[in-house]
């Protein structure tokens, strides 16, 4: 879908302003800037005003001035508020956190901010395209106006249906704070009905909130939205009544669910009070082949019902393949660029000026990928650019895109060659990400986590609700295990590991050269010489049992200590996919391209090739049997195979 007219005429008047020293009035920017002038007077003003509010949310400052020599006529400028001097300080570990932060959205839904904070950072020169995560925030519209609302300081009104209600009611609300917890986003603010602070879970929330007046109750200090939580006990996971929850794990495997728990890289069990088994699920579903939950507790109830419900789906062959998929109605889903509104454009195509005037001549393909864009997307916006400029000066000074055999550079429009600021909503947003990360056992370094977050916050305004602090700044074995490797990197050099591969059992140690490291799914991601298997090879941080120093006289000896299971889990090729309506993110995460509606049933039928047969696995138990493997028919076995069988238990 190429960018809106309104995108073409913000990005001109964008230039515009900020080219001008003297400044313009009213009348000579719409005279000047195409798109206006299929607007009445009357509407021209009030788009003019909208489209200065735009601008400002965008990133520039835009200010006014009496003319000298008529005072009652005021003259508009605008300058880049830049990004690059809270940029530099970053780290090259806090880049790559905030390339998960900005991934733990989800675009799909949060159209517009998603679109910013990825372009934005793409401008800092920080990549948020390598692959998006399951979108564990952002999932409901209704956030990316909760935020705004935030930032604005504005009443919103929406629909909403408690756990107690039959039907949804209209609440108005003064937000306070909006922040994760156990993957679910809570709203705390003052209820203007019922005249008194109240908590609200985001998912309950029935319609996009609407902006309502300035709010005028003044934002009371309270605890973190975590701590309101467990004194109202309003979750429904709470169970303190409900006996203990074993929880199963084979050795050396889900090492980060075990550092949550306190478990040795050795121990197997553990039986866990229903008090502290927040989040548990969630994390046992990242894990479906080594992690069991046992007992009469409603989460270990839950976890039979869902693993049996899964083996029940992939029972036999399936009644559909891709080849008769294929005959359905072709479908696209909307993305951030699609329902965005044109300051999400406006802020992408800005990003795409900074870069290209960073960078200087691009590879197409490769800006493509850093921009999350197909080619095709890129060139439209190109083509928008190539039409921007500073109208002020007329025709033949406007932005020159020069495109050859798969290159592409820019000159012209030096006024926006600046990386822009983050505005508290999109800052706020990415603090959400990081608090998210921390609860979903990510390998980031608990106080790398904590440092990021801190430089973050001092970004934000005096006063603007942030998300928590991520906890447990205790350095752990895990961490010290990361940190010989990224030290190893840092160097050039190279460090012993043991590795707990996720389809095989057991461990190997081996001798790695880092020569890269990036950041998916939240986790990150060491690709390396390794020495046992004279090939480079990449390693997940989070599956490092331990590390030691070159000729460290207690390291193991290497070797390949693996073995395979009896399900076919290596070398998965191209698989078909069945998703319902709840497990749309799936599409996104695996990056689906061809889609077809199934008749009559609601779901998505997808072709993907996983990334990997454990991210698959997980994805498909995570979303509870949302998602069905319909070919090929091995991987549905495995699928059943895994389902049925205690993994958990391998090892004892």
């Amino acid at each position: 879908m190429p960018p809106t007219h309104n995108v073409e005429r913000l990005l001109s008047l964008a230039l515009t302003l900020t080219s001008s020293t003297r400044g313009l009035t009213r009348e000579e920017i719409t005279e000047f800037v195409p798109g206006y002038d299929r607007l009445n007077p009357t509407s021209v003003r009030r788009q003019f005003a909208r489209d200065l509010a735009r601008l400002s949310r965008l990133g520039l400052d835009v200010s006014s001035h009496p003319d000298l020599v008529n005072p009652s006529t005021l003259r508009y400028t605008a300058s880049v508020r830049e990004g690059r001097a809270t940029t530099a300080s970053f780290t090259e570990t806090e880049r790559l956190m905030l390339a998960s932060a900005a991934a733990m959205w989800n675009a799909e839904s949060t159209g517009s901010l998603g679109a910013r904070i990825r372009a934005k950072l793409a401008s800092y020169g920080i990549s948020t395209a390598a692959e998006v995560a399951r979108g564990a925030l952002g999932s409901s519209p209704a956030t990316t106006p909760l935020l705004e609302a935030l930032e604005s300081r504005q009443s919103v009104v929406f629909s909403y249906r408690s756990s107690t209600s039959q039907s949804a009611q209209r609440r108005k609300v003064e937000p306070w704070a909006l922040d994760v917890v156990d993957g679910r986003e809570y709203l705390y603010g003052f209820d203007l009905e019922r005249e008194a602070p109240r908590l609200f879970r985001v998912s309950r929330i029935e319609s996009i909130p609407l902006e309502g007046p300035e709010a005028k109750h003044p934002r009371h200090a309270h605890p973190p939205i975590r701590e309101l939580l467990s004194e109202s006990g309003s979750r429904e996971d709470d169970e303190p009544q409900s006996p203990p929850i074993r929880v199963r794990i084979a050795p050396f495997k889900a090492l980060a669910l075990r550092t949550a728990l306190g478990l040795s890289a050795a121990e197997s069990v553990i039986d866990l009070p229903a008090s502290q088994a927040r989040g548990l699920l969630e994390s046992a579903w990242a894990e479906p082949l080594w992690v069991s939950l046992e007992g009469e507790s409603v989460l270990a109830l839950t976890w039979k019902r869902t693993r049996e419900r899964i083996a029940a789906l992939h029972a036999g062959s399936s009644s559909l393949t891709w080849e008769e998929a294929r005959s359905f109605e072709k479908i696209k889903l909307k993305r951030a660029r699609d329902v965005g509104s044109g300051e999400g454009e406006l802020t992408r195509l800005s990003a795409e000026i900074a870069y290209l005037h960073a960078h200087g001549e691009v590879d197409t393909a490769t800006m493509a990928k850093e921009f999350g864009l197909t080619n095709e997307e890129l060139e439209a916006d190109l083509d928008v650019i190539y039409n921007a400029g500073d109208y002020s000066r007329g025709y033949d000074d406007l932005v020159d895109v020069i495109r050859d055999d798969g290159y592409v550079s820019i000159s012209g429009a030096e006024s926006l060659a600046h990386p822009m600021q983050l505005s508290a909503s999109e800052t706020s947003a990415l603090l959400m990400g990081l608090e998210a990360l921390s609860e979903s056992g990510t390998s980031f370094p608990s106080e790398d986590l904590r440092g990021l977050t801190s430089k973050l916050t001092a970004l934000l305004p005096e006063g603007t609700a942030v998300a928590g602090v991520p906890s447990d700044p205790t350095p752990t074995r895990e961490t010290e295990a990361l940190r010989r490797v990224l030290g190893a990197h840092a160097r050039g050099g190279s460090v012993r590991i043991m590795y707990s591969p996720p389809t095989r059992e057991g461990v190997s140690v081996r001798d790695i050269k880092p020569l890269e490291v990036s950041s998916r799914y939240g986790m990150l991601y060491i690709r390396a010489y390794c020495e046992l298997s004279e090939a480079e090879r990449e390693f997940r941080s989070d599956r490092i049992v331990e590390s030691w120093a070159p000729g460290d006289p207690y390291a193991p000896e290497i070797g390949d200590r693996t073995t395979p299971l009896s399900f076919p889990l290596e070398e998965w090729p191209s698989v078909t996919l069945a998703i319902g309506h709840k497990a749309r993110w799936v599409l996104e995460a695996f990056g689906a391209k061809d889609l077809r509606a199934e008749p009559a049933s609601g779901r998505i039928i997808a072709r993907i090739a996983p990334s990997s047969p454990h991210a698959l696995l997980a994805a498909v138990f995570e979303t509870g049997g949302e998602v069905e493997i319909l070919d090929p028919d091995h991987i549905r076995e495995a699928v059943r195979g895994v389902a049925e069988t205690k993994v958990a238990r391998l090892g004892e």
